[in-house]
């Protein structure tokens, strides 16, 4: 009777409370995908930035060694 029901009233601010931390769990899980999408997107550009970073020093080194050669033919010519 009425002692049931009292029982129920007193689970119904528990009732409240987890079904707040649920929706609080979902959002922190949503956040931590967020988070993940966020990680692999910055893992691919980092990849990528090295990448064409490790072909500008090739480039880089490439001319130099031109640039190098070149000013050794320029240097063994007589001045004019």
């Amino acid at each position: 009777g009425s002692e049931e029901l009292g029982g129920e009233d007193l689970s119904f601010p528990l009732l409240l409370e987890y079904a707040a931390i649920n929706s609080m769990l979902d959002q922190i899980n949503s956040c931590l995908d967020h988070l993940e999408e966020k990680n692999d997107y910055l893992h691919i550009c980092l990849k990528e930035l090295l990448e064409s970073n490790r072909q500008t020093r090739l480039e880089f080194q490439q001319q130099s060694k031109q640039l190098n050669t070149g000013a050794d033919v320029q240097g063994s010519q007589p001045p004019a």
